[in-house]
Formats: C-alpha cells, structure tokens, sequence
C-alpha cells in the first residue's frame, strides 16, 4: 500500500477584505488549516476584538518548535498612516509598523509583545521554544541617508517576558538562525558572505565561516559534523567550520539562471534535500528540481521536477516525505476583476515521496497570502 503523506497543521495569512485599501493593500487575517482535508478556522479578527487593537497588516506566521504557539507581524488598528506602502513593500522601509504578536493555540489567546513604529522583522524561533530573535532597524542609521542602515538584533525570552538588544551591526540583516543548541544566534549581512555567531546573552559576533564571492543558505547537519551552503550557482558541503568545502550539486540548466532555497538536513543527518529553481529572465516561468543527497555516498538522486516556483522544503518526521513551499506571483495586464490588482501572490503546500516522487497537495495557492507555515503532527 502507497504510504499516505504526513498530517500536519498549517497557518497561513490570507486576504479577507481586498476593498478597504487599494493597490495591493487589503486586510488580512490568520487561518489554521489540519492538511491533508480539513476547512480553515480563523485565528484572528481585526474587525472583531476593538479591545486588542490588533491591525490587519497581519503577516509572516511561524511555528514554535512544538507547535503550541506562532509568531506573526502585524499592524495596531490605530496605526493607518503609509499603511498602503507597508503592505506593498513600496516604503523604503517595508516592515514599518509592523509588531510581533503572538497565538496560543490552546486558549487561542493573542498578545502582542513589541511596540516600535519603524517595524519588526526576521523572526526566528529557537531550537527548545524558550526564546525567539527579531531584527529591528536602528533610529540612527535611518536619520543618516548616505550610509547602510544598521540593523539591531534582539532576543526575547518568554520566561523573563522581556526583549533585549545583543547587537547592533552595521548593515541590514539578510539571513538570521539559532544554532541547535539555542545558545547562539547566527546571521549573515546582506553584502558579507561570512556567517556570524552571537551569544544569546549578547557580547560582539564573531566569525563562525569564512565565506567569499556569494556565499549564503548555511544549513548545519543535525550531528554538527557537516554545513552545505550555496555558492557559485551550487549546493556546497564542508565540515562545521567551513573547511574542506566540495561541490555536491550543481546547477544543471545551461544560461537558465536559478535560485537555491535554504538546503534542508533531514532528522537524522542522513540527507540533504535541495530545491533547484530555475526560471526564465522575467521571472514568469519556473521549474524546481527537488533534489535528495547522501553526504556519505555522494550521490545526488533527483526525486521530482514540478513546475513551479518553490521558496522552501521541509523533511517529514519520518525522512520519507518533503513537504514543499510553492508559490505563485507576479504582475497581470488587466486587474483582477474582484480586487482591481494587477499583482498576486499566493502560497501553497505540496508533500512530495521520496520513495518514487509522487506528489500530493496539502494546500492550493488559491488565496491571496502574506506567509505560510507548516507544523507536523503525530497522527
């Protein structure tokens, strides 16, 4: 009998009220959705609950590690002004007014838990769920135009209730992470191929690799023996600190450029999953190569091509699944009739066997989404 994919949960930020703002401004609100089957609950109610005074800029949901609680972004109600440039992006600084909120899924109780008006962003949860990270821009790298705007990274501890700045660093923050133990922070700058470690209790980063060229998507093996990371149009393995670094996928499309998520390690350390996406100079047609290593034997097996754009894979519990992040967006030549948008951007789930490549959809890209994310259960 063929395998079934795993159950899982799924939260996702969808449009609910495309008339309130023009362009591609809107209202959203939070949905949680058991996949492979179930409708969509809501989550979140700008309109309902005054007293919160949660806006409906709402974006980004994550999962904590065990699946009790999720992060987001989002707006306060009274907060409208340049609300159309934060939903768009077209504000220099795009996650203005943007907070982080959090859901507990067994009350489905909502707290907000930071105030700022320059807005949040790059969250991160750690490994053991006691502590998450956020990027914050500093004040005075935005007063002086003519310079990088530093980036501030802070940490929040759930038992201390508190947030705390462990670092200021000098240019915007393009890729941020815990290492497994949850003592570290890790990040890499947008024009610096290095990776940097900082300890959770704060102190000055320090060189954790080496890079050179455009060197990004680290991903450390669950017995922190190994590190992959891309470059040079290919998926790289080396040892943790970086050393003795070799080739183990490369891009295989000719002048076709390609994009290389973050490679994913599965539980065991066993495999490496990769997405390759191709696509062509207009950014309109996409093709994703999914990709499965054995850093052992070396070899490189591809488990299926979808046609499509993915942005991030994820192992299932059991090594025998990728559940995949699609996504389709772009610009259209007449409006959407409902919304009067010439822009889209929808988020869907795929659980793809790595047996024999068969793919089942856990989520259409049928809804208007500002993020999306997947937590397995145990069923």
């Amino acid at each position: 009998a063929e395998q079934a994919p795993p159950h899982g949960l799924v939260v996702s930020s969808v449009l609910v009220n495309p008339e309130e703002y023009t362009s591609d401004g809107g209202r959203y609100d939070l949905f949680l959705q058991a996949v492979p089957g179930d409708k969509a609950t809501r989550l979140t109610n700008h309109h309902a609950n005054p007293k919160l005074k949660l806006g409906g800029a709402i974006r980004e949901p994550l999962f904590s590690s065990d699946g009790r609680h999720i992060l987001f972004l989002a707006d306060y109600a009274n907060s409208s002004k340049d609300f159309r440039e934060t939903m768009t992006g077209a504000s220099p600084y795009p996650y203005t007014l943007l907070n982080v909120w959090k859901i507990t899924l067994s009350s489905r109780s909502i707290t907000p838990i930071t105030k700022g008006e320059l807005g949040w962003h790059n969250l991160s949860w750690s490994p053991d769920g006691r502590f998450f990270s956020a990027v914050y821009p500093s004040i005075s790298g935005i007063i002086d135009q003519d310079t990088p705007i530093p980036d501030d990274i802070y940490v929040y501890s759930f038992s201390k209730t508190k947030m705390r700045k462990i670092a200021r660093v000098p240019e915007n923050v393009s890729d941020i992470f815990w290492s497994l133990d949850s003592q570290n922070v890790l990040f890499q700058l947008w024009s610096d191929p290095n990776l940097y470690a900082l300890r959770r209790a704060g102190g000055k980063p320090r060189v954790l690799i080496k890079g050179k060229g455009e060197k990004f998507g680290y991903s450390f093996s669950p017995d922190k023996r190994r590190v992959a990371f891309v470059q040079d149009n290919a998926v790289y393995m080396a040892r943790t600190d970086g050393s003795d670094p070799f080739p183990a996928i490369q891009h295989s499309e000719g002048e076709r450029s390609s994009v290389w998520p973050k490679p994913k390690w599965s539980r065991t350390g066993s495999q490496l999953a990769v997405a390759e996406v191709v696509h062509d100079a207009k950014f309109t047609d996409y093709q994703t190569k999914l990709h499965v290593y054995d850093p052992v034997s070396h070899k490189d097996r591809l488990i299926a091509t979808l046609q499509q754009d993915v942005t991030e894979v994820i192992w299932s519990r059991n090594g025998q699944w990728l559940i995949v992040k699609t996504l389709r967006a772009g610009n259209t030549e007449k409006p959407d009739p409902k919304m009067g948008w010439h822009t889209f951007h929808r988020e869907g789930l795929l659980a793809v066997a790595i047996a024999d490549g068969r793919i089942v959809t856990l989520k259409e890209p049928v809804e208007e989404t500002k993020g999306l994310d997947w937590f397995e259960t145990y069923k």
